[in-house]
C-alpha cells in the first residue's frame, strides 16, 4: 500500500498565544509536516518564498485586507499553494472577488476534532497536488442569482448546523489547552546523582496557570521554575505554554544569569500578548556538584531552604528580588546566591498552597507549610511533597486552587 503524502503547511498568526496552540495540533497529526511560523503577512510571504508549502493557515483576528492581500500575492506567486483563512466570524462578504483563487475558510473557533476534519477535508482534495482544472468543493456557497453550475473557488467547511453550547464549547477549549499542558509539564523529576529531587503540578480544574520545570543547562548545570499566571482559564493555560516556552528559551540563553531571563521574558510577555495578564516565577540555576544556587524572584511566594546542623533549624526564605513579569517595560530583577549544603532542604511552590482557604475563612499560611515540612525533615523529598498535598487537601476541603511544588534536597 503506497504510503500517505504529506501534507506540508505552514502558519500566519499575529496572536502568539493562538498561534502555539495551532503549532500544538499540528504537530500531533500524522501525515502532517510543520514547515513553518510566520507573524505576520510580509513574514507568511517570506515563509512561502522559502518552503512552498501544500497549504497556508492565515489566522484573520484584525488585519482582514493584509490577509486578504496576502492571498492575492501567494496566488499569483505560486498558483498550487492552497490557503485557508481561519474567520472570526462571517466576513463571506469580503472574500467576494477572490474567484479563482485556491482559497478556503474556516471557523477561527474550531475545535480539535473539527480543525482535524478540516485538514483531512483538504487533504482529499484533489487540487492539492493535481492541476488546477476544475474545482472540488466541500460546500458551495452561491449567490441567489447564479446558475446551478455555477462555483466558487473559496470553501467552507461544513458542519451540524446544530452548534454546541457555549459550555460544550468551553469544556473543549479547555481540554485541548489541557493537552498542551500536559506535553509541556515534564514527566518526572530528573535523577541527579547527590540529589533526591520531586516535582507536582495539580490543577483545580481542566487547565492550570501554574506550572514548574527543571531545565538542562550542562552536564552539572539546572534551571528550575516554579510560576504562576495571574487569571483562570484558557487565555491563563495558554499564557502558562507560551511562558513554559520562554523559560527554557531564554534560561538557555542566559545560564548564569537568571535576572536577565526574567527580564527578557518580561519584555516579550508584554510585547506577544494584550490581555493584562501577569506572572509570577521563581527561576534559580543550581550547580549539583557545588549546590550552588543562584536565583531571580519575580514577586512570587517566597521559596524556602531549610537546613538543620547540630540539631538546630536555620530557615531562609528566599524572597522576591523584583516584581511580576509582564507588568512594567521599565523592571529590572536582582539575583541573589545561597548553597545549599548536603542534607539542606529547598521548597518552592505556588500561592495554592499559602492561600488554600478553609471553610472557616482561614488561610494555610506559610506556618503550616514549614510546620508540615520540618515534621519530615529526614524523609524522601517525594513524602514531604505528598505529606503537604495532602494537608492541604485536609485544611481546604473541595475548595481548592491550583497547585504546583518542588521539593529538593542535597544528599549527604
Amino acid at each position: 500500500m503506497e504510503a500517505p503524502q504529506i501534507l506540508r503547511v505552514a502558519i500566519s498568526s499575529d496572536q502568539p498565544i493562538y498561534r502555539r496552540g495551532l503549532t500544538w495540533l499540528l504537530q500531533q497529526l500524522k501525515d502532517v509536516q510543520l514547515v513553518g511560523e510566520a507573524c505576520c503577512a510580509d513574514e507568511a510571504f517570506q515563509l512561502c518564498q522559502m518552503t512552498e508549502p501544500d497549504l497556508l493557515l492565515v489566522d484573520v483576528y484584525r488585519a482582514l485586507e493584509e490577509s486578504l492581500l496576502l492571498v492575492r500575492r501567494v496566488a499569483e506567486r505560486w498558483p498550487h499553494i492552497k490557503v485557508a483563512l481561519l474567520l472570526d466570524g462571517d466576513h463571506s462578504p469580503a472574500l467576494d472577488g477572490l474567484e479563482g483563487r485556491p482559497l478556503y475558510s474556516f471557523s477561527r473557533d474550531l475545535t480539535e476534532d473539527e480543525f482535524k476534519v478540516a485538514l483531512a477535508q483538504v487533504r482529499r482534495d484533489e487540487r492539492i497536488h493535481g492541476p488546477q482544472q476544475g474545482v472540488t468543493h466541500m460546500m458551495f456557497e452561491r449567490a441567489p442569482d447564479e446558475p446551478e453550475s455555477d462555483t466558487r473557488e473559496y470553501s467552507r467547511i461544513a458542519f451540524p448546523p446544530a452548534p454546541p453550547s457555549s459550555a460544550e464549547l468551553m469544556t473543549r477549549e479547555l481540554a485541548m489547552a489541557g493537552k498542551i499542558q500536559a506535553d509541556i509539564l515534564p514527566e518526572e523529576a530528573p535523577i541527579i546523582p547527590g540529589w533526591d529531587i520531586s516535582g507536582v503540578l495539580q490543577p483545580a480544574r481542566e487547565t492550570s496557570g501554574d506550572f514548574y520545570d527543571f531545565i538542562p543547562l550542562s552536564p552539572h548545570k539546572w534551571g528550575v521554575v516554579v510560576a504562576d499566571v495571574s487569571d483562570k482559564g484558557m487565555g491563563a493555560a495558554l499564557l502558562m505554554a507560551l511562558s513554559s516556552t520562554l523559560f527554557r528559551t531564554f534560561a538557555g540563553r542566559y545560564p548564569t544569569l537568571p535576572a536577565v531571563t526574567l527580564s527578557t521574558i518580561s519584555e516579550r510577555i508584554l510585547s506577544d500578548t494584550r490581555g493584562g495578564m501577569f506572572v509570577t516565577a521563581f527561576l534559580g540555576v543550581f550547580e549539583a556538584h557545588t549546590g550552588r544556587l543562584v536565583y531571580a524572584n519575580g514577586g512570587h511566594p517566597p521559596g524556602y531552604l531549610i537546613s538543620l546542623r547540630r540539631g538546630k533549624e536555620s530557615i531562609e526564605r528566599l524572597r522576591p528580588t523584583g516584581m511580576a513579569m509582564g507588568v512594567d517595560e521599565q523592571t529590572r530583577w536582582r539575583q541573589k546566591e545561597v548553597r545549599m549544603e548536603p542534607g539542606d532542604l529547598l521548597v518552592l511552590y505556588t500561592d495554592g498552597i499559602t492561600e488554600a482557604e478553609s471553610p472557616q475563612g482561614d488561610f494555610f499560611g506559610e506556618e503550616r507549610l514549614l510546620e508540615v515540612v520540618l515534621a519530615r525533615m529526614h524523609s524522601p523529598a517525594r513524602d514531604i511533597q505528598n505529606a503537604l498535598i495532602d494537608a492541604v487537601h485536609r485544611f481546604a476541603g473541595s475548595a481548592q486552587d491550583d497547585v504546583a511544588l518542588i521539593v529538593m534536597r542535597r544528599l549527604a
